[in-house]
């Protein structure tokens, strides 16, 4: 990777890291007040809402966001064709959606607020979904402070209303509204930002759009698959278990999404850039690889581990005594933070070098095994089983990934790479196990020093990746 490359990377992911951790951190702390003050019930209500709108903004416009930044990066002037085609195809979706959506919420038999609060979630797909879009083309023009500063905004004042709603003694219904007005607001501000760096016009070309949909039918191939074996388990849940069960779930699977969104980051970031660089220099595409995988690791696994120790303990302060039950769900689910940093990135590797259709196949494959171990799982174990068939599921899927993302030779170096890690992790995780009830400040002190110095003595870090840091990542404050 160049220098500028490297510098415009780094500002990239920062920028995308910092707009998504405040919405993540904002939304962190609605969940702890709004799981307070509806109970586990209304929380898994809101919840099944949340995921609904979530997973059908994933169907509807993440392939053709992925596809417009990997194309509007590799051929810069056919941009406006690109974007037009995109608006067009996510519009059609938009419009199909809800004759999905709705009859799948009465099949599930969820309640009635339940359903009419997914219904009114549908308006907000459009607005949503174009903003996705926007956002793919802010990372394409490399001007990720644009999403930041939209996401951050959008977030708070989602959240701000949100509480209001909650406080004048509303609820399910009108938060759903906040939800719609709120994305409604973020496509405007996208639309008025991109104008002020681009020469941004509707460009419809028959031929283009053609062209753009029969490319976008294999992301999408992918991408359904992947978020429907993603979401799978709250589905099944919901259905087999019902809303309460939901509740709890979610209360321990909002600890994963908090993690999940430095991995995310990157990848959006770097992902341009892989594009262009598989096609200039496979060597250094190929280092890249290596490194972010190890690295994402090293952030990954002492979560994990330190989330496994104190689990009782962090439920306990961040959950009134009714969600006590989500702690040995957050157990089990917290490994799902791994698979979470490395699957994306993976698939994104593979789009990278012109390999979908692979990826492709691996969401088949992860579809297939969590779609049988949700089933058989959730109704012997409940919420439990939900979890352990996720881990399984995209446990399948990371190793059919790294299979054809990367040589058969350099399988094992990465291996080793991470039982060095894990290693470093698991010595960290016996010290705060010997730490027992010490209070918060000297528990983090102590994980940051003792992984630290374990890293350099299994050489799990080494001198190289410092500089390597440096470069990437420190080298923008002098640029």
């Amino acid at each position: 990777m160049s220098n500028n490359a490297a510098v415009r990377t780094s500002k990239n992911a920062l920028m995308l890291l910092f707009g998504t951790i405040t919405r993540m951190v904002g939304s962190f702390a609605f969940v702890l007040y709004s799981a307070s003050l509806l109970g586990v019930e209304g929380f898994g209500k809101l919840s099944i809402t949340i995921h609904f709108f979530e997973l059908f903004l994933s169907l509807v416009a993440t392939a053709a966001g992925i596809l417009l930044t990997r194309d509007s990066a590799r051929w810069r002037r056919n941009r406006n064709g690109l974007f037009t085609s995109s608006i067009i195809l996510v519009v059609l979706l938009c419009a199909a959606a809800p004759f999905a959506i709705i009859p799948l919420a009465f099949g599930m038999g969820y309640s009635k607020d339940t359903i009419q609060a997914i219904g009114i979630s549908c308006l907000a797909l459009l607005p949503a979904s174009i903003s996705v879009l926007y956002e793919a083309e802010f990372v394409a023009h490399e001007r990720a402070e644009f999403v930041t500063a939209g996401i951050a905004v959008e977030s708070l004042v989602r959240i701000f209303l949100s509480i209001l709603v909650l406080k004048l003694g509303f609820g399910l219904i009108e938060l759903s509204w906040v939800l719609v007005l709120s994305r409604t607001a973020l496509t405007v501000y996208y639309f008025m930002s991109l104008r002020t760096i681009t020469d941004h016009a509707w460009k419809f070309s028959w031929r283009q759009t053609r062209r753009f949909m029969l490319r976008w039918r294999v992301f999408a191939a992918e991408n359904w698959m992947a978020t429907i074996y993603t979401n799978l388990d709250v589905l099944v849940l919901s259905w087999i278990s019902g809303e309460a069960a939901v509740g709890l779930y979610s209360a321990a699977w909002k600890f994963v999404r908090l993690g999940a969104v430095f991995a995310k980051s990157f990848t959006t970031a770097v992902f341009p850039v892989m594009s262009r660089m598989y096609k200039d220099s496979k060597d250094s595409f190929n280092q890249l690889f290596r490194h972010t995988v190890r690295i994402m690791c090293i952030i990954a696994l002492p979560a994990i581990v330190g989330v496994s120790v104190f689990t009782d303990r962090i439920v306990g302060v961040m959950y009134t005594d009714e969600y006590k039950d989500a702690g040995p769900i957050l157990r089990v689910l917290i490994w799902v933070l791994l698979l979470e940093f490395l699957n994306p990135f993976l698939s994104h590797v593979l789009f990278s070098k012109g390999k979908q259709k692979q990826s492709m196949y691996v969401a088949a494959v992860g579809l297939c095994v969590n779609s049988a171990a949700a089933f058989l799982l959730v109704r012997q174990f409940g919420a439990m089983g939900a979890a352990v068939g996720c881990i399984l599921g995209g446990l399948v899927a990371t190793f059919c990934y790294l299979f054809f993302a990367s040589k058969i030779e350099e399988l094992p170096g990465l291996v080793i790479e991470i039982i060095r890690v894990s290693l470093a992790a698991c010595g960290m995780g016996f010290v705060l196990y010997l730490l027992g009830e010490a209070p918060w400040p000297v528990i983090g002190l102590a994980a940051a020093f003792s992984y630290v110095v374990l890293l350099f003595v299994v050489r799990a870090i080494r001198v190289n990746d410092l500089r390597f840091v440096g470069r990437i990542f420190l080298r923008k404050a002098t640029a």
